[in-house]
């Protein structure tokens, strides 16, 4: 079985890499305690997510230790023994997190339990994440820089041995609305699937301690054709 098109496992992978707008925080003089997030992708599939990250007694937003928790929804196809298969899948991920932060940026590490459920539509003995599965997950993000800043996102599934990855580069072009526009690029994939993506994106605040995040290019899996993927992203803090 190879996978055509997975949108929706990426979801699985990258619900937090919007997680990136938690530096707003380290320049304020009142550290935040927290952040929840929300977005969308869209293409030959679709998934949504939302979840919150919460710093321990201690701790703040950027500094310390903090719990996320997350849930995903989606749908995804793929050609399998000849046969045009529609996966739809509920998740739900809870991950302790580490995270650090200075004049250089932060960055987070976090690991946790996941739990996935998965439907096919005509069911497919060959898909093993068919039924409710639970794994474990590893992830880091962060960012280095601020007038030309470099963003990261990497998760990989000890159980199911899935991986994603991805860079995001832009330059800062207004401080005071935090606007930024630049390019990104994602690796992702695992036993049964390669899968390369490359865009652009702009992100700005709409409102005090909120950001939102659009982005958009082409995408390519292994065995199929190039195909177009649009996201939204939307987060704040508290």
């Amino acid at each position: 079985m190879r996978f055509r098109v997975s949108h929706g496992l990426a979801a699985l992978l990258a619900g937090a890499a919007c997680l990136g707008f938690s530096g707003a925080a380290m320049a304020q003089e009142t550290p935040d305690d927290g952040v929840v997030y929300a977005g969308a992708t869209v293409g030959d599939g679709y998934n949504a997510y939302a979840g919150a990250v919460v710093a321990l007694p201690g701790a703040s937003l950027g500094n310390g230790l903090a719990i996320r928790g997350g849930v995903s929804v989606g749908e995804y196809r793929y050609d399998s023994e000849g046969a045009r298969i529609e996966a739809e899948y509920k998740a739900a991920e809870l991950a302790l997190v580490h995270q650090s932060s200075g004049a250089w940026g932060w960055a987070n590490f976090s690991v946790g339990p996941r739990v996935t459920d998965t439907d096919t539509d005509p069911t497919d003995p060959g898909n093993k994440r068919e039924g409710t599965r639970f794994d474990a997950a590893v992830t880091t993000d962060g960012a280095a820089g601020n007038n030309w800043r470099l963003g990261w996102f990497g998760s990989y599934a000890l159980g199911d041995e899935a991986y994603y990855a991805q860079l995001r580069f832009g330059p800062l072009l207004d401080a005071s609305s935090q606007t930024r526009v630049g390019v990104e690029g994602s690796l992702q994939g695992d036993e049964t699937y390669d899968r390369h993506a490359y865009g652009l994106f702009a992100s700005t605040a709409i409102a005090r301690n909120m950001e939102l995040r659009l982005s958009g290019g082409i995408g390519k899996t292994d065995g199929s054709d190039s195909d177009g993927y649009a996201a939204i992203a939307i987060s704040r803090l508290f």
